[in-house]
C-alpha cells in the first residue's frame, strides 16, 4: 500500500469522527497523555523527527550534480564532435557549435541538479528548526512546553497566531483560526479552520478538510487545540520531504541502467 493510501486510511477517517471517538481509538483523553502513555505512543507510532541526513561536502554535491551516466554519454558525444568537427576537419569546414552545445547541456544540467541539492539542504534545515521549536501540550491535565520532537500521537496541542503546526492534528477547539497551507500545497490562499465533525457526504481532498491541520503550516490568526494524529515522516509534509523515496530510487536506477547500456553499445561501435 502506498504512503498516500496509508495516510488517507489512518488520518482522513478522523475528520469524520467526534473527539470522544478519537480519544477512545487512540487510547487517550481530554486531559492528555500520562508519562507511561507517552512512552507507549512513541514506541508504537515513532518519534516526531526525520531521518538523519548525511552532511555532504561541496565536492560530494558537485560529484552528484555533474557525474552520472547521462553526462558521461554527453561528454563522449562532445569529445567525438570536437575531434570530428574541429581537429580532423579542414580549415573551411571547422565548426565547434555542436560540441559547445553538448558541453553547455552538461553544465546547465549539472547546475540545475546542484540547485536542487542546495534547496534540499535548505528544506532539511527548516525541518530541523521546526521539530526543535517549543510547543504547548496538555498532559495529565496540565499545560507544559516541550520541544516539538518530543510530541507523540495522542498528544493534545495548543497553538495560536504566529505558530507553526508541529504535527498533523485533528482540531477539537478553535477560535477564529486561519491557517496558511503554502508549505504543503504551494498555494498562498489562507483557509479558515473549524473543529466540527464532517459528514461523509463532504468528500474533499485531504488538504481541504477544515478540521485537520498539517505539520509545517502556519497559523495566521486565532488559536486552536487538537489531537496529534501523525508525527515525523508519517505526516503529510514528512512524506514530501523523504530524501530518497522508493519511486525516485526505482526511476533513477532504471535511467542509469539504460544509460550504461548505451555507453557499452557506444564502446562496442568504437
Amino acid at each position: 500500500m502506498s504512503k498516500a493510501t496509508l495516510f488517507d486510511s489512518r488520518i482522513k477517517k478522523y475528520a469524520y469522527c467526534k473527539p470522544p471517538e478519537i480519544y477512545r481509538d487512540l487510547g487517550t483523553s481530554a486531559l492528555g497523555l500520562s508519562k507511561e502513555q507517552v512512552d507507549t505512543m512513541r514506541e508504537k507510532y515513532g518519534k516526531n523527527s526525520f531521518q538523519e541526513r548525511k552532511t555532504d561536502t561541496t565536492i560530494q554535491r558537485l560529484r552528484r550534480a555533474f557525474i552520472n551516466p547521462f553526462h558521461v554519454i554527453l561528454f563522449i558525444l562532445g569529445i567525438v564532435s570536437l575531434v570530428a568537427d574541429v581537429f580532423m576537419a579542414s580549415n573551411f569546414t571547422r565548426n565547434a557549435t555542436t560540441a559547445l552545445i553538448i558541453f553547455s547541456m552538461i553544465v546547465i544540467s549539472g547546475i540545475i541538479r546542484l540547485i536542487q541539492e542546495l534547496r534540499a539542504k535548505s528544506t532539511a534545515a527548516q525541518l530541523d528548526r521546526l521539530i526543535h521549536e517549543k510547543v504547548t501540550v496538555r498532559r495529565n491535565g496540565e499545560l507544559r512546553e516541550i520541544p516539538g520532537e518530543e510530541l507523540v500521537v495522542g498528544d493534545l496541542v495548543l497553538f495560536s497566531a504566529g505558530d507553526r503546526v508541529p504535527a498533523d492534528i485533528r482540531l477539537t477547539k478553535v477560535t477564529d483560526l486561519f491557517i496558511s497551507q503554502a508549505a504543503i500545497t504551494g498555494e498562498s490562499a489562507i483557509l479558515e479552520k473549524s473543529c466540527r465533525t464532517l459528514c461523509y457526504k463532504e468528500q474533499e481532498p485531504i488538504t481541504q478538510l477544515e478540521n485537520l491541520a498539517f505539520m509545517a503550516t502556519t497559523v495566521i490568526s486565532g488559536k486552536g487545540e487538537g489531537i496529534v494524529l501523525a508525527v515525523g515522516t508519517d505526516t503529510l509534509y514528512g512524506g514530501f520531504t523523504k530524501p530518497d523515496s522508493e519511486d525516485k530510487n526505482a526511476f533513477q536506477k532504471g535511467a542509469n541502467s539504460i544509460a550504461w547500456v548505451m555507453i557499452r553499445f557506444m564502446a562496442v561501435l568504437v
